[in-house]
């Protein structure tokens, strides 16, 4: 039986190697490698998916895969989105409160969540752009309010099956965007009151110079 094999191709054939084109299709354990980028904290940096989370924006990008990555000082996210369709690559680190209120004006930031109804909200940098030490790059000038919408996050594929039951968490959905399109900051307002503020780059897909499957 093992020379029928051998002669005709039979026997253990290695699985085929998945192919990654984007960051919708990481996977935990896979790698990445960044080029050079203004970004200090991912520039030319090697990160791994250690987990992934699953959103559903109603309306704006259904089963947006988001990967944690390991690897730089502070873990990164790394997904693709709709916002800039020349820079399709988001890049996005959490911050805390007291950071938030270092880098953008106080009054205004509150007023995101005061005023609710009103969807023309205005957010202005006051921070030196040029001294953010790990936040270099992260950060633009001044913001629109885009979208405010209810959103859910799951850690359950839904890549794999649509019809699987993924239980969504809902949350509040704000995203700011600046003037130019590059840069982002996005609000997820949890039950309870939790709060993940979160800073966003997009940069074009080739900043990732390769990827390799786990």
């Amino acid at each position: 039986m093992g020379l029928f094999k051998s002669m005709f191709g039979g026997g253990d054939k290695s699985p085929p190697v998945r192919s990654i084109e984007s960051p919708q299709d990481l996977k935990v354990g896979d790698l990445v490698k960044m080029e050079f980028a203004e970004q200090t904290l991912i520039s030319a940096q090697t990160l791994k998916v250690s987990e992934q989370l699953f959103y559903d924006i109603s309306g704006a990008e259904d089963c947006k895969t988001v990967s944690i990555m390991s690897g730089a000082n502070q873990r990164v996210l790394l997904s693709t989105s709709s916002v800039n369709p020349d820079r399709p690559l988001e890049v996005a680190v959490a911050i805390l409160p007291e950071k938030v209120f270092e880098i953008f004006n106080r009054k205004q930031f509150v007023a995101i969540f005061e005023e609710p109804d009103n969807t023309d909200h205005r957010l202005h940098t006051k921070a030196n752009l040029n001294e953010l030490n790990e936040l270099q790059g992260f950060v633009g000038g001044s913001y629109f309010q885009e979208r405010t919408n209810e959103a859910y996050r799951s850690k359950k594929d839904c890549r794999a099956d649509a019809g699987l039951d993924l239980n969504w968490t809902a949350f509040d959905y704000k995203l700011m965007i600046s003037d130019d399109r590059q840069h982002a900051v996005r609000i997820e307002v949890f039950d309870g009151g939790r709060t993940d503020v979160y800073l966003i780059v997009y940069l074009r897909l080739n900043k990732v110079e390769e990827y390799w499957s786990a």
